[in-house]
This record gives structure tokens, C-alpha cells and sequence, in this order.
């Protein structure tokens, strides 16, 4: 009669909307999970939620690890006298706690346990009827070892931390491989982290020296990292190696600093795509937490006693319906499929497997489910493209760099302060942008510190500057656009030359503006031809006029035997005499022919050999004349060291910390020699204190600074009055120091090789190296052949205008005077005649 009555109120409550209260209870056998409280609030507060149920918690914080069995007794039994309609069991994740079998078999059930992977057949065991929300060690050990066998592996290295979460996993996966034909290797991880780096130090080395490359390992977040971090140091994370994490943490393994090395991590996911998904983010949310797999858990332990308390609140006996739903919850959660089996386990397990990606995020490339195994994605998905070196892919450069043009250089407005970071964005030049590409193809990351000390030297058995910071571990790489040196190879090496470059003679620009008075350069338009060759060409035109005219004398077939015999008229038989003659073999010279040919064979066969001369000459004259009238003034003259020695008129010098300074000073190859000793002869101009007060000196002119490389690239910027009169000489490498031994030189030095077959150095080159600077437009006009260039020419067509004028007037005066004598001889002749007669006729007359 009292069941019939509570049915009756039951109903009419309901009916009403009256609130059900339930209870259930919360053990925390470890750390707080706060994310289990929020889990309930945010499931009651959902739409799908009744609005009349109300699920209240009884929590006991039980420390298991310290408190004595009496005390544990007391405290279980106090909660005993709690009435719960269920029990959720936050158990313990840590190295040490000791078995809570025990604990289990007092609680109310059912009991829902959130806690590391234990063997199914535990609880069994020890008597405990307890629902695993975490998936079973069984299923995990089960789910590797399908893992393994689809890889093909036929060995594998099992790294287990034995006293961890996933210890139970690892003992039943060693029972697993016992029963296989896949040879694997245990080695077990130490507890005590200085114990367990060295014990650590000493498996990756022999693992590495027997060449293995197959490795799985099982222990929690914190130790999985501490592995990969040692892994990384032995070159074992890279494209030949595997590894497979057991480890469901997958938010919190720290894979993305190994995104570009190439190596296969295979890792696994129990997180689902639902709608519960966003209900879990928002229960994080709550609590300000991250994913992981402990907040996952309990939040489905959450959702299955909502589910049971759902499905329940209309039954009569609230609490004994609960009990009977629990153990039948089936529901999507966070975890995936929360479903229980007979044994309590978990049923219907589906893992997600996937790969470490280049993007530094793990990709989907399969699946693992329960009865079913393994089952992979095409192959095609997991073979991601490398785009690291195994030696550098994922790790960060230390590195120093030096400002200097064009090499490294800071951007306009971007200011850096020295021996600390800078960052990329701040900077500029051959060396950033090289970077970048080598970044890209070996997949490193980078940080540089500016600098200001130099390369260095030997002090007292000790290197300094760059040098010492290299060998001291200080920086892993130098980014100075400074040569190679035979001396630094004892503790560096070099890298594949980037460069050639040497000094240069530097000279005052010459001045564009006209200057008459300026004898320098008047006869330039002579220079292609030295003054012997000029003075051959002269009396080759003497020697083929005398043969012309003597041909002419002589051959009955040339023009004067052909007037003699009336052939032609008898002024044409001057046509070629010694004055016409000249002019023909002139006139062949310039271009202009002459007036009248060579009649005879003898004068044609010497014509023409003649006219051969003439092509070859100007031929060669022209192609010659326009690089000596380009020049600027007679100083261009100077382009190689030997010119400059040979030369008496222009002092020079170079500065005193060049490495060309020693060498000039005690080599004994020529014409380096004289340069040495004329500046240890003129030590006060000839060696400088500052590359500066080089360039102030050539600059006020008449002053050859002898400078090094990167100062091609300062006279386009900044010293647009001075020039480059000589090509490189005393050329060295430029090249990326390292220190001896360093193992990133072979994959740079690879890559550096790669980059050169494919023209990238030659475009970095022409971008920086030969990169047109502000007063580029003053090497335009270089090339421009200015009125000075031609004021010889000018000069001799003026004398010709001159000496034209002068004859002509010679021959009018000439001609005039000609004819007034012709005037006075005609007067004359008549009166002669006329006395000839009166003498005449006298002379009859007397007669």
C-alpha cells in the first residue's frame, strides 16, 4: 500500500514539474579535478536537459598515497553513510599511488572509475564491480600491437616508464609481443629525472649504435617529452626514424618543435567530432583549463550518471533506476562512444591514429577499433613531403651576426639593440635572405644577437671575437661577410663558398666639366695604338705613295706611259704622281678613296694590298678607341697592382689591419714585392690608421686607396666622387663559418650546393652584391663619352680649319702674284717687239 502511495505522489509531482533530486557521489583519490564539476553544470544548463532534475554531489577527497589503512577505513566508511545513487571514482594518475582495489570494493555502486589503464581482469580479480570510463590496458596494448604488426615492423625498442599511468599497458603489451615473431628490445625509464636522463643518454646511444630505427614509447606527458627532447640531441628524430607515443595526451606532447624534421611520430587520439565536443569546450572554458585526456574522461563520467539520471527521473525508485542505466549508457562523449561491456570495460572503442604532419600538427591517417584492428588511410597521406635535414630540421640556430654592407644590414628606422635578439623583420642583405632559403630547405629556425667584435685573432693561445665565440659554443653559426683565412682553420671550417671577392684601387671620379687648358687627354683618341705603331702606320702611307708614283714613272701601263703613247690626254698622265699619289694612300686611309685608280697591274696589286691594310688597321683601331675615349681621364690608366707601382705620379696606400698589408710585406712574388716596400718606404701616407681616412684622401684626389671588398658597395651609396679604377685582385672566399666538428656544415654545405646548380646564390649576388646604389647614376655617365673625350679631336680639326685657311690664303696670294707678273711680262713684250722692228728698218734704211 506504502509502493501504491509513493507511485501516486511520484506521479503527481512529476505531473506537476516538481524537482527530482539526485545524488551521487565523488571520490578524488588524486589531484582536484575541477573540470568534473563544471562538467555537471554545464550539462544541466543545456536545452536537452530537464529542467525539474536536479543532480546534487557528495564529494570526499581521499589521500591515498599518505594516509595510513585505518584512517583510509574511516574515511571510506564515513562516505558510505552518504545516500548516492552512484559513485565516480577520480583516481589516481600519479607514479606512486598504491593500489585502490580496496577503496573500490566499499564504495556504493555502481562505481565509475576515471583513472590510468588498468588490466580488464584486475577488478575481476580483486572482487570490484567497477565501470572503466578510460579505455582498458587490455585494449590499448592490444590496439600497439595491431599498430606494429600493420607497420611490418620486425623489430622494435619499447621505452616504458614502469611506475607511470600506462605502466599496466606496457606489461601487457611485453605479454603481446612474447607471442609474435617481431624481435623488440625493452628498456625500462628510471623514476628520479637526474637518474633517468643519464639512463636515458646511455639507450639512445646504444640504440643508435645499433642502427635501430623503430621505436615505441609508453609513459606519461612529461617523460614522453623529456625522450623526444634527448632523441632530438642524437639525431633520432629525422626521416629514417619512427616512433609511435602511446601516450593519449595528445594537446599537451610538445611535437610541434619536431614538425620539420622528417620523422615519423605516430601518435593517437581517443577525442571525438560530436556536439559534446562543444558542451566539453565549454566546461574548459569554465575552468580555465586545456584539453586533457583526465578533463575528457570526466567529463564523460559526467554525461553518463546526466544520461542515467535522465532516463530515470520517471521511475518510481530514482536512485535503484540509475543503477540499472548506468552500466546501459550509451552516448556520444568527448572521448568518443561511451558504451560498457560485461566486464565494465569499455565497448566499441574507436582510436583515431595519426601522423606528425610538416605543418607541425598531427594528421588523421587511420583508425583503430575494437574487432576490427588497424585500418590505415592510403599510404600516400602519410608520406608527407620532407622539408628538413635530419642533422637541422627543428632546431633553433644560435646565431651572431655583424653588420656590413651589403652582407647584413639594418632596415631604415629598425633599431636593435646589441648582444640581444633581433628580430628578422629589423634586418636586411645577403646574409638574411640566404638564411631564409636555408631555412626553408633544412628546416631549421633561427635567432641572431648583433654584434660588434670582429672576427678575432690568436691572443696568448686564445682566440678571440667571432672565432672565440664559435668554439666556446656561444653561437652556432656567424653571419660577417669576413674571408677565409688559412690561420682559423685549426678550430673553424668553412662552408661552401658563397663568394669571391678581393681589393680594389680606388681613385677620385674624374670631373665632367671642360677644361681646355687640361693638356691631359688631348691626343686620347690616339691611345688604342701605341705611338710605334702609329709612327709604322706613317711610313707605310710614305712607302705606298713612293711605290705608287715610281710605278707611275716607270710602267708603260700606269697613267704618264699611257700619256706618252696619246692613249689618254697628256694632263691625265699626272694623275698619280708623287703629290697624287700621297693623296690617294691617304684618302684609302681614312675611309675617302681617291680621286683617280691605278691603271697598270703593278699599281692595282699594290692598291690593293694596301686597302687589306687598311681594313685590318681600322678595324682594329675602332674596336679599340671606343674603351680608351670612355675613359674617364689619364688616371684610369691605373686598373691592375702593376700599373699602379709602374706609375710615379700618384701615391698610394691601404689600411693597416688588411691581411693584404702583411702579405705585401713579406712576400716575394712580384709586383706585389714593390708594393710592399714602397709602403714601408712611405709608411706615413702609405699605411692607414682608417679605412675612412682612405676614402678622405682619395677623395681630395690624386690618392689610389687600395680597399677591400664590401667597399664596392659604399662607393655606390655613399662616395659618389670616388670609382673603381681596377678590377678585384688578391681574391679570397667568402664563406659561413663554423666551428670544427660542427655536424650542421655537410647539410649546409649541401644545401648550399643545391642552391647554386639552381642560380640562387647568382640572384642573391646580383641583388646585393651587385645591387645599383644612388650614385649609380654617376656610373651611368662613365660610359657617356663626354666633349672632353673629344676636345683632341676637336683640337686637330680646328689646326686643319687653320692650316687650310693659312694655305689657302698662301695660294691666293700666290695666284694673284702670278698673274700680276703674267700682267707685267705681257706690257713688256709688245715694246721689245716694236724696238726689234725700228732697228730693223734702220738698218735697211741704211743699207
Amino acid at each position: 500500500m506504502k509502493g501504491v502511495l509513493w507511485y501516486v505522489v511520484f506521479s503527481l509531482a512529476m505531473g506537476c514539474g516538481l524537482a527530482v533530486n539526485v545524488t551521487i557521489g565523488v571520490v578524488n583519490l588524486g589531484k582536484a579535478f575541477p573540470g568534473f564539476d563544471q562538467a555537471l553544470r554545464t550539462i544541466q544548463e543545456s536545452e536537452d536537459f530537464p529542467e525539474n532534475v536536479q543532480i546534487n554531489k557528495v564529494e570526499k577527497t581521499i589521500n591515498v598515497k599518505d594516509a595510513s589503512l585505518p584512517v583510509l577505513s574511516a574515511e571510506v566508511a564515513n562516505f558510505r553513510d552518504e545516500e548516492v545513487c552512484a559513485t565516480v571514482v577520480l583516481d589516481c594518475w600519479d607514479d606512486h599511488c598504491p593500489d585502490t582495489s580496496f577503496i573500490l570494493r566499499a564504495l556504493p555502486q555502481p562505481i565509475i572509475r576515471v583513472g590510468p589503464p588498468v588490466n580488464k581482469n584486475q577488478h575481476v580479480l580483486a572482487n570490484v564491480d567497477t565501470l572503466e570510463i578510460t579505455p582498458s590496458a587490455n585494449e590499448l596494448a592490444m590496439m600497439l600491437h595491431q599498430t606494429i604488426g600493420k607497420f611490418g615492423w620486425r623489430s622494435v625498442t619499447i621505452f616504458y616508464h614502469k611506475t607511470g599511468g600506462y605502466h599496466e599497458v606496457s606489461e601487457e603489451l611485453m605479454s603481446l609481443m612474447s607471442q609474435s615473431s617481431t624481435f623488440y628490445r625493452m628498456a625500462e625509464i628510471p623514476d628520479d629525472e637526474r637518474t633517468r636522463y643519464e639512463q636515458l643518454e646511455i639507450f639512445l646511444r646504444s640504440s643508435k649504435s645499433r642502427k635501430e630505427k623503430r621505436f615505441l614509447l609508453i609513459a606519461d606527458v612529461e617523460v614522453t617529452n623529456e625522450v623526444l627532447h634527448q632523441a632530438h640531441g642524437h639525431l633520432m628524430l629525422d626521416p629514417r626514424h619512427h616512433w609511435i607515443l602511446s601516450n593519449l595526451e595528445l594537446n599537451k606532447l610538445e611535437l610541434f618543435e619536431y614538425r620539420n624534421t622528417g620523422v615519423h611520430l605516430t601518435v593517437f587520439q581517443l577525442r571525438s567530432h560530436g556536439t559534446t565536443d562543444f558542451m566539453f569546450d565549454d566546461a574548459l572554458r569554465g575552468t580555465n583549463q586545456s584539453y586533457s585526456i583526465q578533463n575528457a574522461l570526466a567529463f564523460d563520467a559526467a554525461s553518463v550518471v546526466s544520461h542515467a539520471a535522465m532516463v530515470s527521473a520517471n521511475e518510481q525508485d530514482v536512485c535503484n533506476g540509475i543503477r540499472t542505466a548506468v552500466p546501459e549508457v550509451r552516448l556520444n562523449g568527448s572521448t568518443g562512444t561511451v558504451a560498457f561491456g560485461p566486464e565494465g570495460t569499455r565497448m566499441d572503442l574507436s582510436v583515431e591514429i595519426m601522423q606528425l604532419s610538416s605543418e607541425g600538427r598531427p594528421a588523421n591517417v587511420g583508425h583503430w577499433q575494437e574487432g576490427v584492428g588497424v585500418t590505415f588511410e592510403a599510404w600516400t597521406k602519410l608520406e608527407h613531403q620532407q622539408t628538413a635535414d635530419p642533422v637541422l630540421g627543428g632546431r633553433q640556430l644560435k646565431i651572431l651576426g655583424r653588420v656590413k654592407r651589403p652582407w647584413l644590414t639594418l632596415k631604415d628606422g629598425a633599431t636593435c639593440h646589441y648582444e640581444k635578439p633581433c628580430h628578422r623583420k629589423n634586418f636586411e642583405g645577403f646574409f638574411p635572405d640566404l638564411m631564409d632559403h636555408l631555412q626553408k630547405r633544412l628546416g631549421f629556425t633561427w635567432v641572431m644577437n648583433l654584434t660588434k667584435i670582429k672576427i678575432g685573432e690568436k691572443v696568448n693561445g686564445e682566440w678571440t671575437g667571432l672565432t672565440g665565440a664559435l668554439i666556446n659554443k656561444k653561437a652556432d653559426a656567424v653571419l660577417y661577410g669576413a674571408t677565409t683565412r688559412s690561420r682559423r682553420t685549426e678550430v673553424l671550417e668553412y662552408s661552401f663558398p658563397l663568394a669571391h671577392q678581393g681589393y680594389y684601387i680606388i681613385i677620385k671620379r674624374a670631373d665632367s666639366t671642360l677644361n681646355i687648358m687640361d693638356v691631359a687627354g688631348i691626343f686620347e683618341f690616339l691611345a688604342p695604338f701605341e705611338i710605334l705603331v702609329w709612327a709604322a702606320i706613317g711610313a707605310a702611307v710614305v712607302a705606298v705613295s713612293i711605290s705608287l708614283f715610281l710605278i707611275n714613272r716607270l710602267d708603260p701601263f700606269e697613267w704618264r706611259g699611257l700619256a706618252q703613247r696619246g692613249i689618254v690626254e697628256a694632263d691625265e698622265g699626272n694623275n698619280m704622281n708623287l703629290v697624287q699619289s700621297a693623296w690617294f694612300t691617304y684618302g684609302c686611309l681614312v675611309g675617302q678613296g681617291g680621286e683617280n685608280l691605278p691603271k697598270s697591274i703593278a699599281g692595282r696589286v699594290v692598291a690593293g694590298t694596301w686597302w687589306f691594310f687598311i681594313l685590318v688597321t681600322v678595324a682594329s683601331y675602332t674596336a679599340n678607341l671606343a674603351a680608351f675615349l670612355g675613359r674617364a681621364n689619364k688616371v684610369y690608366s691605373i686598373h691592375t697592382p702593376d700599373q699602379l707601382i709602374a706609375q710615379r705620379t700618384m701615391p698610394y696606400g691601404t689600411y693597416r689591419g688588411y691581411t693584404l698589408l702583411k702579405f705585401v710585406q713579406n712576400t716575394t712574388l712580384p709586383p706585389y714585392r714593390s708594393m710592399g716596400k714602397y709602403m714601408q718606404e712611405h709608411r706615413d701616407t702609405a699605411i692607414l690608421d682608417t679605412k675612412e681616412e682612405g676614402l678622405r684622401r682619395a677623395s681630395e684626389g690624386n690618392y689610389a686607396f687600395i680597399a677591400g671588398a664590401n667597399y664596392k658597395y659604399v662607393l655606390q651609396n655613399d662616395w659618389c666622387n670616388l670609382t673603381l679604377a681596377s678590377d678585384p685582385f688578391f681574391k679570397s672566399m667568402i664563406a659561413l663559418p663554423f666551428p670544427a666538428g660542427s655536424p650542421y656544415l655537410e647539410p649546409m654545405n649541401r644545401a648550399l650546393m643545391a642552391m647554386q646548380d639552381e642560380g640562387i646564390l647568382d640572384s642573391l649576388k646580383l641583388k646585393w652584391l651587385e645591387k645599383p646604389g644612388k650614385c649609380m647614376e654617376h656610373n651611368k655617365q662613365d660610359g657617356v663619352l663626354r666633349i672632353n673625350n673629344f676636345k683632341g679631336v676637336f683640337i686637330v680639326l680646328l689646326l686643319g680649319i687653320t692650316a687650310g685657311g693659312i694655305v689657302g690664303l698662301f695660294e691666293c696670294f700666290g695666284h694673284q702674284g702670278r698673274k700680276l707678273t703674267k700682267k707685267a711680262c705681257t706690257k713688256a713684250s709688245p715694246k721689245k717687239e716694236n724696238a726689234d722692228s725700228e732697228v730693223t728698218i734702220t738698218m735697211a734704211n741704211g743699207t
